[in-house]
């Protein structure tokens, strides 16, 4: 700073030296974005608008606005020439969070952890998903199984579409796209968050309550993504989940009955031992111990269960 101040002199006011140290900040960010990435991150497949965001932007990222250190952005210098990898990190990621403010999004960031690190993204540097290339969401003979880690399009009931994302159970509007979505009060919001919940609950073996998800609700997004009323199941990366759809819209959650009636001592219910209940269509005798063993893997027939009559 003293060859600052006789370059300026020592009179200058304390705003004018705040400004000069941001430039000065500024230049050495530049430099080193210039000795790190090189003219690579113009080859990153983003909008004509995020590609015309200079250098000078990202400095002033750092400098000021976001707080964000060099360490925070090292994902996205790495991997800013694979937008796949950034998608993912957002989107499958932990701790995802987005800076997002409309009067500054310029220089908004998305947040998320890498290898026990913070790291961040602009905002403007986030691909942008094309939904028209992505498959649909649909069950096949009642049955949904979706990629675990995977992209799916989700289509309103305006017929429009958008990127949904598949990661570990949970299914729902891509977090890339959500999360920097402009107009949030308009109704695909609240009908993609309707559907997501219920099918990331189902996906995830939760049972339905009535309380979050009314009964014509579920039939819908059954109805939409190709499950009938009846046996089906579900497949999103958390596991193979089965249930029974009624005509109503109540679901029964197969796997938890299956899992109650192996474990409850039937002798000491009042049964005996060689009492047969008749479930799903088909037949199981209580064994020596009391219990009976249905599998999950069994082939069903029926939704209706008979039990024996009671000894006593």
């Amino acid at each position: 700073m003293a060859n600052l101040a006789g370059l300026y002199g020592a009179g200058r006011s304390l705003p004018y030296t705040k400004s000069v140290n941001r430039i000065m900040k500024q230049q050495q960010v530049i430099k080193f974005l210039s000795e790190t990435s090189s003219n690579r991150r113009d080859s990153l497949s983003l909008s004509n608008k995020a590609k015309s965001f200079s250098k000078e932007s990202i400095a002033a990222l750092i400098d000021k606005n976001a707080n964000v250190s060099r360490e925070e952005l090292s994902y996205y210098f790495e991997h800013y020439n694979d937008g796949r990898a950034i998608l993912d990190a957002i989107n499958f990621g932990t701790n995802v969070s987005c800076g997002y403010n409309p009067a500054f999004k310029d220089y908004g960031v998305m947040c998320f952890d890498y290898n026990g690190s913070s790291q961040v993204v602009p905002n403007y540097a986030v691909p942008k998903i094309n939904a028209n290339s992505l498959p649909g969401i649909h069950a096949e003979n009642n049955c949904l199984v979706l990629k675990n880690k995977s992209y799916y399009a989700w289509t309103t009931s305006n017929g429009s579409r958008y990127a949904w994302a598949v990661n570990n159970g949970m299914i729902g509007y891509a977090r890339s796209e959500s999360m920097l979505a402009e107009n949030n009060g308009t109704n695909y919001k609240s009908e993609m968050r309707k559907a997501s919940g219920i099918l990331a609950a189902l996906a995830q073996g939760e049972s339905l309550w009535d309380v979050l998800h009314s009964r014509k609700e579920v039939l819908a997004t059954c109805e939409k993504v190709g499950i009938t009323p009846g046996f089906f199941s579900i497949d999103a990366g958390a596991g193979k989940h089965t249930y029974i759809l009624q005509e109503s819209g109540a679901v029964i959650n197969v796997d938890n009955n299956i899992a109650r009636w192996n474990n409850i001592n039937w002798i000491g219910s009042g049964y005996k031992e060689g009492d047969t209940f008749s479930i799903y269509g088909n037949e199981y005798a209580i064994d020596s111990s009391g219990h009976i063993h249905v599998s999950v893997d069994d082939t069903f027939t029926s939704t209706e269960v008979k039990y024996p009559k009671r000894t006593m």
